[in-house]
C-alpha cells in the first residue's frame, strides 16, 4: 500500500492543478465579458471568484456568485442583478412553481390583477395591488411572460430583477446574453413606452402583424441593443410569414445575445422544414398539442411547420372580431402550465361567406398558413365563413 502513496499524492496534486487552471480560465472569461459589457471586474484572486459591477443603458448591473450548502455538498450559483428606479411599493413577482398551490394554503398571498393568463403564470406578492396593476400594462405583462418562459429563475422586485444559474458560469456568451436580456427587461419595467408598446401588443393580438413589425423596427433603430424589442420583432415577422426578414433580424440579434434561449431557439425554428399536411386536423387535438404544454414560442413554431402547415380545416367557433378585411374566431380553449387558461383564435384575412357579427357561432374553413405562438393565433389562407 505504501508504494501507491506517491502515486495518490501525485494524482491529487494533478487534479488540484487542473481545477486551478480551469478556475483561472473562467476568471479570465469573466474579465473579458466585463470589458465587452463596459463593467468593472473585482476580486478573482487565487481560487476566489470575481464580481462584475457597472452600468448598462443606465441600469446598475452586478454579476456575482454565492454558495448554498446542504449537508456535505454545496452548489455554486451565478447571480445576475439589474436595477431600475424603485416602484414605490414592495414587490416580489416570479413564475408559478409546482408547489405554489401548497404554499398558498399556508398563508403565502398571491395578488391577482384580473388578467387570467398572467395571474395563472405568476406568483405575486405586493404591498400595493392597485399600483401594481397600473405597472403591469399589456406590454410589460407580455415581456415578463416571454422572459419567465426562458429564464424560469428570474424574480422581479421593487427596484431590481434577479436571475440565477446553478454553476460558476464559464461561458462568455451565456454571461453576456443573460445580462443583455435582463437589462432589456429592466428597461421595459422602468419605461414601458420606450420599447414594445401596449398598442403593439394589442394590435398583434388582433392580427395586424405587418403594421406592428414596421412600428417595432422604428423603435429598434433608436435602441439597437434592446433584446426584448428584437425578439418581439422576430416573432412578429415569423408569424406574418416573412421568413427571410425574420432570419435577417435574428442574425442581427444573434450578435447581441448569441446564447439567449429565444435567439438559439428561433434560429432552429426558422430552419425547420415546412412539411405540408394534406389531412384535416381536429381543433382540440391541435390546440392541446401546440399550446397545452410548456413549449416555448419557437418550439411551437417548429412543431407547427413539421406537423400542421397547410392542413385543410373546418372548425366551429365564436366570432371575437369582425370587419370586411379580417375576422377572428375563437375555436378552442386550453390550459397551459405557464400561461394558464387561454383562447385559441383563428385569424382570417379577407374572408368569403359574408359579414358576421361578434359573438356569433360560425364555421371557419381554409388552409392553415402560419402560427403566432405568443398570442396563440392561427392564420388561415382562403378562409371561408359559414353560419351554423
Amino acid at each position: 500500500m505504501a508504494a501507491f502513496i506517491p502515486i495518490i499524492v501525485l494524482l491529487v496534486a494533478l487534479i488540484a492543478y487542473l481545477a486551478w487552471k480551469s478556475h483561472q480560465r473562467t476568471i479570465e472569461t469573466w474579465r473579458s465579458v466585463a470589458a465587452d459589457l463596459g463593467l468593472a471586474a473585482s476580486g478573482g484572486g487565487g481560487m476566489s471568484r470575481p464580481t462584475l459591477n457597472g452600468t448598462i443603458q443606465g441600469h446598475p448591473v452586478t454579476i456575482d456568485t454565492y454558495v448554498v450548502r446542504s449537508g456535505n455538498s454545496s452548489t455554486t450559483y451565478t447571480r445576475y442583478r439589474v436595477g431600475y428606479p424603485r416602484f414605490g411599493f414592495d414587490l416580489t413577482l416570479k413564475r408559478e412553481g409546482a408547489f405554489s398551490a401548497i404554499t398558498k394554503l399556508f398563508g403565502q398571498q398571491d395578488v391577482e390583477i384580473g388578467d387570467e393568463l398572467f395571474d395563472d403564470a405568476f406568483l405575486v406578492k405586493t404591498s400595493d395591488p392597485g399600483r401594481l396593476k397600473k405597472l403591469l400594462t399589456p406590454s410589460v405583462r407580455t415581456g415578463l411572460l416571454r422572459l419567465l418562459a426562458s429564464y424560469g429563475s428570474a424574480v422581479v422586485h421593487q427596484d431590481h430583477i434577479i436571475a440565477t444559474r446553478g454553476r460558476f458560469e464559464s461561458d462568455a456568451e451565456v454571461l453576456k446574453s443573460t445580462t443583455q436580456r435582463l437589462v432589456a427587461t429592466a428597461r421595459l419595467l422602468a419605461s414601458p413606452d420606450a420599447g414594445v408598446t401596449d398598442e403593439m401588443v394589442l394590435d398583434r393580438e388582433q392580427g395586424l402583424l405587418d403594421d406592428v413589425a414596421g412600428r417595432i423596427r422604428e423603435r429598434i433603430e433608436t435602441a439597437p441593443d434592446d433584446v426584448d424589442q428584437r425578439i418581439f420583432e422576430v416573432e412578429t415577422l415569423a408569424a406574418s410569414g416573412h421568413e427571410d426578414a425574420a432570419a435577417e433580424r435574428l442574425a442581427e440579434l444573434e450578435r447581441l445575445a448569441p446564447a439567449d434561449p429565444d435567439v438559439v431557439g428561433w434560429k432552429e425554428a426558422l430552419q425547420t422544414e415546412r412539411i405540408p399536411r394534406s389531412s384535416s386536423v381536429d381543433v382540440d387535438a391541435l390546440a392541446k398539442d401546440l399550446f397545452g404544454g410548456d413549449d416555448l414560442s419557437f418550439e411551437t413554431r417548429s412543431k407547427f411547420n413539421a406537423q400542421y402547415a397547410d392542413a385543410p380545416v373546418s372548425w366551429q367557433g365564436v366570432v371575437k372580431k369582425a370587419d370586411p378585411e379580417q375576422v377572428i374566431v375563437t375555436v378552442a380553449n386550453v390550459h397551459n402550465d405557464l400561461y394558464g387558461n387561454t383562447d385559441i383564435d383563428v385569424v382570417v384575412e379577407n374572408p368569403t361567406g359574408g359579414l358576421v357579427a361578434v359573438g356569433e357561432m360560425v364555421t371557419v374553413s381554409g388552409t392553415l398558413d402560419t402560427v403566432d405562438p405568443l398570442v396563440r393565433n392561427l392564420y388561415l389562407r382562403g378562409g371561408v365563413l359559414g353560419r351554423r
